[in-house]
């Protein structure tokens, strides 16, 4: 790594940030921190989907670069339904654009994959680090750890094949 400023520079890899939050939180879940591993199990799922729409989002124009054409942080995506290129932020966001974003081969699995992760998370929000905890679904929990293990599980595959399931 070199000592220029841009070196330093953060760089967005969902792929590997989902695969370092799935890491932790198994950790911490067998640690018995349960609410901290919910929360990164639910980071996980959003990050290693965001490396996955990228991937194979393409017919949707689902890229790392903003209404501007300019390179952003976050994905985002043509949305044909409005003619807005728009971001894909948290894991409901990207549910309701999966059916006019998929298209061609990867568009199953991906959209079957997405669908069983996304039912447990649709009341994940990332502000939930914020509470006391005593809110925590311990059942709810579970099917969380279950859905970033599919959502890992699919990453790997996808790394070692190059294509979806």
């Amino acid at each position: 790594m070199g000592d220029d400023k841009e070196s330093k520079q953060a760089k967005t890899d969902y792929a590997c940030a989902g695969e370092r939050h799935y890491g932790d939180a198994s950790y911490l879940h067998g640690d018995g921190r349960l609410l901290n591993a919910d929360h990164l199990f639910g980071l996980a799922v959003e990050c290693l989907m965001k490396a996955l729409l990228l991937r194979f989002g393409g017919s949707g124009k689902v890229s790392m670069t903003d209404r501007k054409n300019r390179p952003a942080k976050m994905p985002f995506w043509d949305n044909p339904s409005t003619g807005d290129r728009e971001p894909l932020l948290h894991i409901a966001q990207m549910c309701s654009a999966l059916p006019l974003l998929l298209q061609g081969r990867p568009a199953p699995a991906l959209d079957e994959a997405l669908t069983r992760v996304s039912a447990d998370f649709e009341k994940w929000v990332v502000d939930d680090r914020y509470t006391d905890g005593t809110h925590l679904d311990l059942d709810l929990l579970a099917r969380r750890q279950e859905a970033a293990t599919l959502a890992h599980e699919l990453h790997l595959h996808v790394q070692f094949t190059g294509k979806l399931p």
